[in-house]
């Protein structure tokens, strides 16, 4: 609740279902962004897509916290004297969703990390609030990532980046495919796929509590390894963006997608946000 300010109890939890109905849409492929970004995110029906879209923020700023509030007791923040901390892979979580089926894990191995495995299933499908086990969400960065430039002394600048993430095509037929009758790269007609398409984003699971996250990130010689349960598609993206959206499609969540949302907004009491990150000081 580090964004919204939301007290606890009733009030807050009414509060939080208002949030969450201002971010439902009745058709998400009407929102340019998810259209553009979210891989596959229609069901192929030529239907609507009923589902949320949750915008936020995020930034760097001495006395601000991750989400740009005054920072205050409880809040969590990314310190500036940083220049650059990047992702390296996120996971979100979704506290209160019933029916949630956290990955499970190999209980030798999780036991000798010091984790637990999952609890086996129950029978959720009996529970009139249950979603899907497995439910598929997206997010996306769609303002500018900001950096600060490397420190001269105790002074730095902030830069931002309009960030086009985007294919090029292969130089060579390599898979010996039929995009490309060419032996060699010679102009931008060479294959038949678009030059610098926009790569889209694929969609992830949630878990249901920040408790199935791994608290081990480093391997062997201290390298920087995936958490468990997390997503690196953002790899190298900035923390700090100016506009994030949280796309959540109705139906990922049941059958029925305007079912499984209102089922969403009743049960979800938080929505956190799992980073695993890297850092330059550059001093």
């Amino acid at each position: 609740m580090e964004n919204h300010r939301l007290v606890p109890g009733s009030e807050g939890d009414n509060s939080w279902k208002d949030i969450l109905n201002q971010a439902r849409r009745t058709d998400l492929l009407a929102d340019e962004d998810v259209r553009r970004q979210c891989l596959q995110i229609a069901p192929g029906d030529s239907l609507t897509v009923p589902g949320l879209v949750i915008e936020f923020s995020t930034t760097i700023t001495p006395g601000k916290n991750f989400f740009g509030r005054t920072l205050a007791g409880g809040d969590s923040y990314f310190p500036p004297s940083y220049f650059a901390t990047k992702i390296f892979s996120l996971g979100v979580a979704l506290e209160g969703y019933k029916g949630m089926a956290n990955p499970a894990a190999n209980s030798g191995v999780v036991g000798s990390a010091g984790g637990t495995s999952p609890a086996d299933p129950s029978a959720s499908f009996l529970d009139p609030q249950a979603l899907a086990a497995t439910p598929g969400i997206y997010l996306i960065p769609v303002g500018v990532d900001s950096m600060r430039s490397p420190p001269l002394g105790d002074g730095s600048a902030v830069r931002t980046w309009a960030v086009n993430d985007v294919t090029i095509p292969l130089p060579f037929n390599i898979g010996a495919s039929a995009f490309s009758t060419k032996a060699l790269y010679q102009t931008t007609d060479s294959l038949t796929e678009p030059l610098f398409n926009l790569r889209k984003h694929p969609e992830f699971r949630p878990v249901s509590t920040t408790a199935a996250f791994s608290s081990s990130i480093y391997g062997g010689g201290g390298l920087l390894q995936q958490s468990e349960y997390t997503n690196t598609r953002l790899v190298g993206r900035s923390v700090w963006n100016s506009k994030w959206k949280l796309v959540i499609p109705g139906y990922k969540l049941l059958n029925d997608p305007n079912d499984g949302l209102d089922r969403f907004i009743s049960t979800v009491k938080d929505i956190k946000i799992y980073l695993v990150t890297y850092s330059y000081a550059g001093n």
